[in-house]
């Protein structure tokens, strides 16, 4: 594979059908970069403990993120995927509604907390279409997926409308100047599958997230992230304190919080 996908393109709805084959194919959270991350069955207990395991040791900045949401107020997660942030709302005590544009990752996460007795409402739908009714929400999170939509700044707006006055959206896009896209740029390896292109996968600056959340009456941006296990082993051999600091400058997430 010699190409990556580009950081720019245009917004068109006809993406969404190969947005969707893409991603249910390549089911988010159980490869990097080409290696199973579990061999365990899909939706298992076992699957689960692997799979969250590797997420919240490489996104270390996650976990935080999502116990600084306040207990008791309704969240929309747009991009749910497999549920492993879903699952970690709702224990945190959120009232969960969360979507994704892939009927496997919604099956899984519904069997999940159906079996467990844990609430949640799970939906297939698009992110620049969401079926809910405006001022919604307390909280709209998404993490790492309006990049990947048809339609980004389509899908910003849907998230503005279902807010709440007052309400808070908590969004990861993807960072173009870092040194993950520098790598990448570098050996020509796709961003998400080792062997394949995705669809979409665009990148920002903050000044062009700042200018896409101008709707909102208060943005903040800060960055992180420098690189995961898909660095084999450089990740567990960069010092804590050199890790930190290089993300805060150099980091691939841009995460985001944007109050209507």
């Amino acid at each position: 594979m010699k190409k990556i996908e580009p950081p720019f393109i245009q917004a068109d709805e006809k993406l969404t059908s190969s947005i969707k084959d893409f991603w249910n194919k390549n089911i988010n959270a159980e490869r990097i970069m080409g290696k199973e991350v579990t061999n365990s069955e899909r939706g298992s207990d076992q699957y689960f403990k692997e799979l969250a395991e590797q997420r919240y040791r490489s996104h270390k900045h996650l976990l935080p993120w999502i116990k600084s949401m306040q207990e008791g107020k309704s969240v929309l997660e747009i991009g749910s995927g497999i549920g492993l942030d879903s699952y970690e709302m709702v224990k945190h005590g959120l009232k969960l509604t969360a979507i994704d544009l892939t009927e496997n990752a919604i099956n899984t996460i519904r069997e999940r907390f159906q079996r467990e007795g844990l609430e949640g409402d799970f939906k297939v739908a698009d992110a620049c279409h969401l079926p809910f009714p405006d001022n919604s929400f307390d909280y709209v999170y998404s993490f790492g997926v309006l990049h990947h939509t048809a339609d980004t700044d389509r899908s910003i707006i849907e998230v503005h409308r279902v807010l709440k006055e007052g309400g808070e959206a908590r969004i990861m896009l993807y960072h173009r100047h870092s040194l993950n896209e520098w790598i990448h740029r570098l050996v020509r390896v796709p961003f998400e599958e080792k062997d394949a292109l995705c669809p979409v996968v665009r990148r920002f600056s903050k000044e062009e997230v700042q200018k896409k959340f101008e709707s909102f009456s208060s943005v903040e941006i800060n960055v992180e992230y420098l690189y995961g296990e898909g660095y084999g082993p450089l990740f567990k051999l960069t010092p804590d304190s050199l890790y930190r600091f290089l993300s805060k400058h150099f980091g691939w997430h841009l995460m985001i919080k944007a109050v209507k």
